[in-house]
């Protein structure tokens, strides 16, 4: 493969490198995305449990009458509900959303090093081919002076 070709072959694997940390970056982006929202999630189970907590050592919520248990009661039962699903929500969004944008930022990562090895693999065919192209330049020259010297004797 001459030295013209390598070189539109390393534009092509350059373009290639390119386009994949294009992907790289879009997938860091998606990442943080789904960290801030688990974040969020996080928080929201954070309130739910601090809402029971206070709800339990709350001591002047001492009903004192049925009805008054009752709403205790059905309190306590939202309160548990809200914890619930917000579990539920944090536990689908990391088995989800986020261990998806995990698997494509690995995987973009793994299609960027490939990419980039397969350029730096045509920059060094480049190097060899220049190198032995000047090895032969050199080469033709000395021989070439050799002939000249020798013609004048």
């Amino acid at each position: 493969m001459s030295i013209d070709a390598l070189q539109t072959l390393c534009e092509v694997r350059l373009a290639a490198e390119r386009q994949a940390e294009q992907q790289l970056e879009r997938a860091t982006v998606q990442l943080a995305r789904e960290k801030d929202r688990e974040a969020r999630l996080v928080a929201q189970l954070d309130a739910a449990r601090g809402a029971r907590e206070r709800m339990r050592a709350d001591t002047s919520l001492t009903p004192a009458s049925a009805a008054a248990m009752q709403l205790a009661h059905r309190y306590a039962t939202r309160l548990a509900a809200d914890l619930q699903t917000a579990q539920a929500a944090l536990d689908a969004h990391a088995r989800g959303p986020l261990a998806s944008a995990a698997a494509a930022l690995d995987g973009a990562r793994a299609d960027h090093l490939r990419a980039r090895q397969r350029r730096e693999a045509v920059e060094r065919a480049i190097t060899r081919r220049q190198a032995a192209r000047r090895r032969e330049q050199d080469r033709r020259a000395e021989a070439a002076a050799d002939d000249l010297a020798q013609r004048r004797r």
